[in-house]
């Protein structure tokens, strides 16, 4: 099915605590988190966040494994997030949420959890990424423009 009118869904951007994020993953304090990888292995990389975007189009979501970002410098970034129970064929965007993160908090996206990549709220913001290295071939990707007609404007 593909909607043929545009809507905009209007999601106010939150801060990132532990509490109201918790439905879509966890803040990692100074202790540890448990990951979940069901085939291959972890990887890490050194990512240079894209710029916060003001409206999305798109989301996605990995089956087999919990992902983690490490902040690095301490620079602010978004977190665009829907609840892993929300079916890719039925994806409403009212259920998306946004976070700020100021830069000081660890953080995964739970398994199977919708989101787009982290996006960076200022200049040259760097993440260490851990994620299945299978990734590529167990994401699924669904445009919510195409699918619904609609699409999600942030605002912080």
């Amino acid at each position: 099915m593909t909607a043929t009118s545009s809507r905009t869904v209007k999601v106010k951007a939150e801060p990132l605590t532990a509490e109201a994020y918790a439905p879509f993953g966890e803040i990692v304090d100074v202790g540890r988190t448990r990951l979940h990888c069901g085939e291959g292995q972890y990887t890490a990389r050194l990512m240079t966040l894209e710029p916060a975007p003001t409206r999305v189009k798109h989301i996605n979501r990995h089956p087999d494994h919990v992902q983690l970002f490490v902040p690095l410098d301490h620079a602010p970034m978004l977190l665009v997030v829907a609840p892993a129970h929300v079916p890719g064929d039925a994806f409403d965007p009212e259920s998306v949420r946004a976070f700020v993160n100021d830069g000081s908090k660890a953080f995964t996206f739970g398994l199977n959890v919708w989101h787009i990549a982290p996006r960076g709220l200022a200049d040259g913001a760097r993440v260490i990424n851990v994620q299945g290295s299978r990734y590529q071939e167990l994401t699924e990707l669904i445009d919510f423009e195409q699918l619904t007609g609609a699409v999600v404007e942030i605002e912080r």
